[in-house]
């Protein structure tokens, strides 16, 4: 955080008054978003106006600063699942039979990583079944 800061890519402010102003936003509505956010995290509500439900112990009511801001931009970061394959990298069907002659490894691969992606682990994934997917390829008859 030191570094993105030092950087300037994570803006800090000290309230909402000075948030709002480095987001250019009104502050009043900017307290208007967090007090919403807050009535469901407090469960005073079960859903904002967006649908956000309060389900996990991470949502919690954010009432105290200093505060912090990124700008961010939608990116491909990675997909979840895809094509299933077993250990020799083959591609198999919904009931586990390999699909001759398809391979597949990287990130078009589904069941490597379960219900969440740890970063990095892609390159893992993507070198080791890549390498396996190309020496059954070549060795296919």
């Amino acid at each position: 955080m030191r570094d993105m800061l030092a950087q300037g890519r994570v803006k800090k402010a000290a309230n909402l008054d000075e948030l709002a102003k480095i987001i250019n936003v009104d502050p009043n509505r900017l307290k208007a978003a967090i007090e919403s956010y807050n009535k469901v995290a407090r469960h005073e509500v079960e859903t904002d106006q967006f649908g956000f439900k309060a389900n996990h112990t991470d949502d919690r009511p954010m009432t105290e600063g200093p505060w912090y801001v990124a700008r961010k931009v939608p990116t491909i970061h990675h997909t979840m699942g895809g094509i299933h394959i077993d250990t020799g990298a083959h591609a198999v069907n919904a009931n586990g039979q390999r699909i001759p002659g398809l391979y597949a490894a990287g990130e078009v691969t589904g069941g490597i990583h379960g219900a969440n992606r740890l970063g990095g682990n892609a390159v893992a994934d993507l070198m080791v079944f890549g390498r396996i997917a190309g020496k059954n390829a070549t060795e296919a008859k």
